[in-house]
């Protein structure tokens, strides 16, 4: 399964991806609600889920989108949970932008995940595993299943990898001991800030994952002024690379 982060980061970006899901290159998105999208966006993607697209929520409290909801820098956020202190103001985001989604289009998440994963870190983990959700509705483990894949989504995306992996093993216990059902594997770490590595890793990554697993990709515009204020190629480079997988 290929699914999309960040719908909702850029208007460009959401359309690349709603042409991607169109064109079957994608199999869904993740939705970040706070993000300004249009409503001709909302309904192409929801008329999309009624032919088998997933729709889920990209919960966010790294992000700042114009003070619609409270975040943290991710380096200040994860040293304020892993010492035991989840912020009063975060601890309510992913209700509230559930809530907000519901509204949007209807319909609970078919599932959730978390911008720069961060629904798996220490104390989120139970908000998250608190989030309404049906039998079907899955939530995303960013951790791959063997030590070959883990390996090579450690030379794809750095060693930073290392870290989240240990934090979603801890969190996939949380979740699974609340019931929910989450991926079995999953791939696709990149270093998004530099194009190279971009083009050079995300065909391998895709030619190495399994059919049971999850491939998390970054498709979008690299015109897009929110999604790429700084840089301009990658996106581009992801978006060129699905579309000949």
């Amino acid at each position: 399964m290929r699914i999309a982060d960040d719908f909702g980061l850029g208007r460009e970006h959401d359309r690349v991806i709603l042409d991607l899901i169109e064109r079957r290159r994608l199999d869904g998105t993740s939705v970040m609600i706070d993000g300004g999208i249009t409503p001709a966006d909302i309904e192409r993607l929801r008329l999309l889920r009624n032919h088998g697209a997933q729709v889920g929520l990209h919960l966010n409290v790294t992000h700042d989108f114009s003070e619609k909801g409270a975040h943290r820098g991710i380096g200040r956020l994860l040293r304020a949970c892993l010492s035991g202190g989840v912020p009063e103001d975060i601890r309510h985001e992913f209700q509230r932008q559930t809530e907000a989604f519901q509204t949007v289009f209807g319909f609970l998440p078919d599932y959730y995940d978390g911008h720069q994963h961060c629904h798996c870190l220490p104390g989120l983990d139970a908000s998250a595993a608190a989030l309404p959700h049906s039998t079907e509705t899955w939530i995303r483990v960013p951790l791959p299943a063997t030590l070959s894949r883990l390996t090579l989504n450690v030379r794809a995306g750095g060693p930073k990898v290392l870290l989240i992996a240990a934090l979603a093993a801890r969190a996939a216990r949380t979740f699974r001991k609340a019931g929910w059902a989450t991926n079995h594997d999953f791939s696709g770490f990149l270093r998004l800030d530099d194009a190279g590595q971009v083009a050079r890793w995300l065909p391998r990554l895709l030619e190495a994952t399994p059919a049971d697993s999850l491939m998390m990709v970054h498709p979008g515009s690299a015109t897009d002024p929110v999604q790429c204020p700084g840089h301009t190629a990658e996106s581009r480079r992801v978006e060129a690379v699905i579309l000949s997988a």
